[in-house]
């Protein structure tokens, strides 16, 4: 079990035996072992585990026994085989067992003794040399990455504004032009130049190194890859296969099926492929085809939501803007204190998670913009423009991860099943599809612990709220629908 490294789940993890026994155990006297701990980094502890000669010996004389009472040997009835065929047959496996029953049970203890929170799997070093001794002692080192100390202020102190929400006329028709683009048909467009907001159908190529030919190495390579032209009020910032390119609307724009589009730059920092990592890389495409969106009508808009008339479309649209937009609101306090958080707390990350933790940012964003009911290439849009940052966003996340942790735990903040259930119809409706099969998909793709930990994040920072010094600023706007006083 010790072998198996989860290291990209910041949870403290907690140990686990290769003994039936270990919870009858604990109540007993503890075995003997002794255990040196060392500093090796911000957040991170090696363990010296020395376990004596006697422990070995009464463990394998434990096995021994357990195995006489059960082993069948041709020409013996159970349990009479004599011990020296014993060794002979089984020998081998029992000290491979034995060491790794010691092995996990004098961590476990140390862990314990030392009281360390631990997160995630421990570094053993050196696993597969290990050898139980024939005589003396077995000493092994573990490395080991535990929850910074974490002092909290006092939540009283903190200070939020709590800004007025509006929906006006106005908002109500951009999110029903929103939703009727999204509802909306692709449909080729021929013998047209490519325009913003089109999808340009492209085979991708991506080169290592910069200017790079067509023989260089290939790192990427797609077919048939959708790829969205950003316009102006995009500043026409694109993503090719997840990498942002600063001006990719403008490169496609004016081209047709047939033309060539190569781009040299970076690759972003926070790219799982360290071969594009921070490198020199050369991008393809080759227009194979273009779509544009077609909008959905109002009146097919009015069928698919299942409303009975335009306005109650209009009403629908402003109950979920007005929804939305209070929880935008409540955000934008839980942002003001998570950002006074993160600059009272001082602690130091483990070095190593800094950068698995990137893949978990991208991750919970992902789920985060499903929740918003965000389209498809919205979403992969925004995900691209977080990996170009993301090695610096992991930074603030993990360090905000363990003061949630810590946060909820003074708190006592839990979350319920019945609450996961919940959040997660919300999101199915959001994108028109079924909540079954969405936990499904989420199961599956071990995504329902980002769940549990953004619901359990917010429930904190609300909790915090409760506390904290709130300052509610005066609004201005008309809310939709209002008319001016005669």
């Amino acid at each position: 079990a010790m072998a198996e490294q989860d290291k990209d789940n910041p949870t403290p993890a907690t140990p686990a035996t290769d003994t039936p026994d270990a919870t009858d155990a604990a109540t007993e006297a503890k075995p003997e072992q002794s255990v040196a701990v060392e500093d090796v980094g911000p957040a991170r502890k090696k363990l010296v585990i020395e376990i004596p000669e006697s422990r070995i010996a009464g463990k394998i004389e434990e096995s021994y026994g357990k195995l006489r009472d059960e082993a069948v040997l041709p020409g013996f009835r159970r349990g009479r085989a004599p011990r020296r065929l014993i060794e002979r047959r089984f020998g081998e496996s029992v000290r491979d067992d034995v060491k790794g029953q010691l092995l996990s049970e004098a961590y476990s203890q140390a862990i314990e003794d030392e009281s360390l929170a631990v997160i995630g799997e421990p570094d053993v070093k050196d696993l597969e040399q290990i050898e139980l001794p024939k005589s003396g002692p077995l000493k092994f080192e573990v490395e080991v990455e535990i929850s910074p100390e974490v002092a909290l202020p006092a939540f009283e102190e903190l200070k939020v504004e709590k800004q007025p929400t509006a929906v006006t006329d106005e908002d109500i028709q951009k999110e029903i032009d929103r939703v009727r683009e999204r509802m909306g048909e692709p449909r080729a467009v021929e013998g047209e130049p490519v325009q913003a907001d089109d999808f340009v159908i492209a085979d991708v190529k991506v080169h290592a190194g910069a200017d790079a030919g067509q023989d260089a190495e290939v790192l990427i390579e797609q077919s048939g890859t959708h790829v969205w032209v950003a316009g102006e009020s995009r500043e026409f910032r694109g993503h090719v296969v997840g990498i942002v390119v600063d001006d990719l609307g403008q490169r496609l724009a004016g081209k047709t099926t047939g033309d060539e589009e190569v781009i040299s730059t970076t690759g972003p920092a926070g790219h799982e492929d360290e071969r594009i990592k921070d490198q020199p890389i050369t991008i393809r495409l080759k227009i194979t085809g273009v779509e544009r969106i077609e909008p959905a009508s109002v009146d097919q808009l009015v069928q698919r939501m299942g409303v009975e008339s335009e306005q109650a479309l209009r009403d629908r649209a402003r109950e979920m803007l007005e929804q939305r937009s209070q929880q935008e609101q409540q955000e934008a306090m839980h942002k003001q204190v998570t950002d006074q958080l993160l600059e009272k707390v001082e602690m130091e990350l483990p070095e190593d998670m800094t950068t698995r933790q990137t893949d978990r940012v991208l991750s919970r964003r992902r789920m985060e913009l499903a929740y918003e009911g965000k389209g498809e290439h919205e979403v992969e849009q925004e995900i691209a423009e977080l990996r170009a940052g993301s090695e610096e966003e992991a930074k603030r996340q993990l360090k905000l991860f363990f003061i949630i942790d810590q946060a909820a735990k003074d708190l006592e903040i839990e979350v319920a099943e019945s609450e996961i259930n919940g959040r997660i119809t919300m999101m199915a409706m959001r994108q028109g599809r079924r909540p079954e099969k969405l936990r499904q998909e989420l199961h599956a793709r071990g995504e329902l612990e980002h769940i549990y930990m953004q619901m359990r994040e917010h429930k904190t920072l609300d909790a915090i709220l409760a506390k904290v010094q709130v300052e509610e600023k005066a609004g201005d706007e008309k809310p939709a629908d209002e008319k001016p006083a005669e």
